[in-house]
């Protein structure tokens, strides 16, 4: 089933340029005046007028601060969203939520503002303080937070959610007949939320969750953590370690000491894996992860070095694709309001990180490919599907 415009803007705008643009100041206080007198009653109020000029949509970011870094990464991205889509309907807003009043303020002064959408912004804290004002305003907000809590009516995560991740390479694990999962997670919300996922998809593909070992963070010897699991061995054929990075090279020369290796276990992680660095580590070879394909990722990578001299940060993409979509929604030249079913649409639409879609819960689902650790290459084995099921199937 064919995905709305936003495809189509992706495809069009690949080689247009990219010029700076500053960001919006906050708009001057407003002196207070004599409320004026009662209207005459009428028998049906008028019609709301159509707005005029170019639809504004509002984005929130850390540019101040310790993750000014990150913030100003995020808009450029969105920058090059707005200009490579060739769109003229469509007006940034931006506010920092390292503001004095935080993302409260910033996000309610962007409602004063006349802003028919929200994106950002990045941390689950700041959604949390930004979304009351646009929840009142009814004007739906993107998120770019991976914290599915933040999540309701008219907020949206757009984040690629750690559950969307671990669901993905369990079901194609199952396909395998790696059914029995056992895993070695931090203890933190990000370790109890990949095993809460665990727990449903093993249910949903009829496998158990047969071990779970919780590290603290910060630990530098796994020893009796896979020592625990290397007594469990028999009970379990893949194991899922989520973390990438650090974690993943202090575990993986130990894994065939304690006979997880994988001639016995199949290794299950998430896109944290998704990192060069890796491939230098020989016990990882034939594990699997999920992530989004990188194909149209490089092609962004390499325009964004080209505009701004600097490789993007991974998550840049999602701001990217959160403009994009805002200007396939204002293509219109009345641009009615966008609404909660403007963006909850059956279809979805296609970005950068491949297919997604909204739900009416403010959650999002997206189409995830398999990789899997080749030597000295990260190898496809099971792509990233190209439409969604109908809702419910």
């Amino acid at each position: 089933m064919a995905l709305p415009v936003i495809a189509a803007l992706m495809a069009a705008g690949l080689l247009a340029g990219c010029a700076p643009k500053t960001v919006t100041a906050p708009p001057p206080t407003q002196q207070a005046t004599e409320p004026p007198p009662a209207p005459e009653p009428t028998p049906a109020p008028a019609p709301a007028p159509v707005p005029q000029g170019p639809a504004k949509v509002g984005l929130l970011l850390p540019l101040s601060g310790s993750n000014a870094g990150l913030g100003q990464a995020m808009l450029q991205a969105a920058e090059m969203a707005l200009f490579e889509s060739g769109s003229d309907n469509l007006s940034l807003e931006v506010r920092d939520t390292e503001q004095a009043g935080g993302a409260a303020a910033a996000s309610q002064q962007l409602v004063a503002a006349g802003a028919q959408l929200v994106l950002g912004p990045i941390f689950a804290s700041a959604v949390t303080q930004a979304s009351p004002a646009v929840r009142n305003a009814q004007v739906p907000m993107i998120a770019f937070s991976t914290d599915r809590s933040v999540a309701g009516t008219g907020v949206y995560v757009m984040g690629i959610l750690p559950q969307l991740q671990v669901d993905r390479v369990v079901r194609y694990a199952a396909t395998l007949d790696r059914k029995r999962i056992a895993a070695l997670v931090p203890d933190t919300a990000f370790g109890r939320t990949v095993v809460g996922q665990l727990q449903q998809s093993v249910l949903a593909t009829g496998g158990t969750l047969a071990a779970v070992q919780f590290y603290p963070t910060g630990t530098s010897d796994f020893s009796p953590f896979l020592q625990r699991l290397g007594n469990a061995k028999g009970t379990f054929d893949a194991l899922m370690i989520p973390e990438g990075g650090d974690v993943l090279h202090l575990v993986a020369p130990l894994l065939s000491y304690y006979g997880l290796d994988q001639t016995k276990v199949h290794l299950l992680g998430t896109s944290l894996w998704n990192d060069q660095a890796l491939l230098r580590e020989p016990a990882l070879v034939g594990g699997i992860f999920a992530a989004p394909d990188n194909l149209a990722w490089a092609g962004f990578a390499n325009r964004y070095r080209s505009n701004y001299g600097t490789q993007p940060p991974r998550i840049a993409s999602v701001a990217y694709d959160a403009t994009l979509l805002a200007g396939a929604l204002t293509r219109d030249p009345n641009h009615p309001r966008i609404d909660d079913s403007a963006l909850t649409g059956p279809d979805g639409f296609a970005g950068i990180d491949g297919i997604f879609r909204f739900r009416p819960d403010g959650t999002v689902e997206r189409g995830l490919a398999i990789y899997e650790i080749q030597t000295g290459a990260f190898g496809v084995i099971d792509p990233a599907p190209q439409s969604f099921p109908p809702p419910g199937a």
